[in-house]
């Protein structure tokens, strides 16, 4: 099963239309338009991205996979917007959840290996502890695409809010948006994103930073900072 699903994210992926891919001048274009930070790390398809959202600076790369169901390229992104480090939701691509429930249930069965600990990677240690979370507003087309694994539903539901949802149903080629994999998280008061791209795609680099951007502004917004945080400045005493 694992195999095979891996070889329909490379196929899909093969399939992307190349119609959008910019040269390096195009990229550093469209970010200073942005007003945004950029630098490439000495390839073409090696960048980063820097900006800022809700008072936070934020910092998006693209380069090799770090993680081996990622084809290609990949786009990594973090920001620290200081949430309630005890709040926990990812959304996850439903075909990579499938994947990553295999490798767990695998990595559990066929080792002498009794429980999840920290040697699998997060994404599936949270696969085995949460369960995924629905709610009435969550649209159809949402859930055939993605799943919401969390700790609370109601933190699930003031973060994948429809703002996030809309961002993550923007318009991108429907094969490649339904098997490419990606991965958002919120965690330890941190966002992040995981997301196959291919080499120097901008519509596909568009489509991350609007919702990596959004669903950080949507943290901040929406969700509690840590109990013993301090405004920045306090008042005369």
């Amino acid at each position: 099963m694992l195999e095979k699903l891996l070889n329909v994210f490379t196929r899909g992926h093969a399939q992307a239309d190349e119609a959008g891919l910019a040269t390096p001048t195009q990229l550093a274009q469209w970010a200073a338009g942005q007003g945004w930070a950029f630098a490439f790390q000495g390839k073409p398809a090696q960048f980063q991205l820097g900006g800022q959202v809700a008072g936070q600076p934020w910092r998006m790369e693209s380069g090799a996979p770090t993680r081996d169901y990622v084809q290609d390229t990949e786009l990594r992104a973090r920001v620290d917007m200081r949430i309630a480090p005890e709040i926990a939701v990812m959304v996850v691509s439903r075909p990579l959840k499938e994947v990553l429930e295999a490798r767990m249930y695998g990595a559990i069965t066929e080792t002498t290996q009794t429980a999840v600990d920290d040697s699998l990677p997060q994404e599936m240690r949270w696969l085995s502890i949460y369960e995924e979370l629905r709610w009435p507003e969550l649209p159809a087309s949402f859930s055939r695409l993605y799943a919401v694994v969390g700790d609370r539903a109601d933190h699930a539901q003031r973060w994948v809010n429809a703002a996030v949802v809309s961002h993550l149903l923007m318009e991108r080629a429907e094969a490649e948006r339904a098997l490419a994999p990606l991965l958002l998280l919120l965690t330890d008061g941190k966002v992040s994103l995981r997301m196959q791209t291919t080499p120097c795609h901008l519509p596909d680099l568009r489509y991350a930073a609007a919702l990596f951007t959004t669903a950080a502004a949507m943290a901040a917004q929406n969700l509690p900072p840590p109990p013993d945080s301090q405004p920045d400045t306090l008042p005369p005493g």
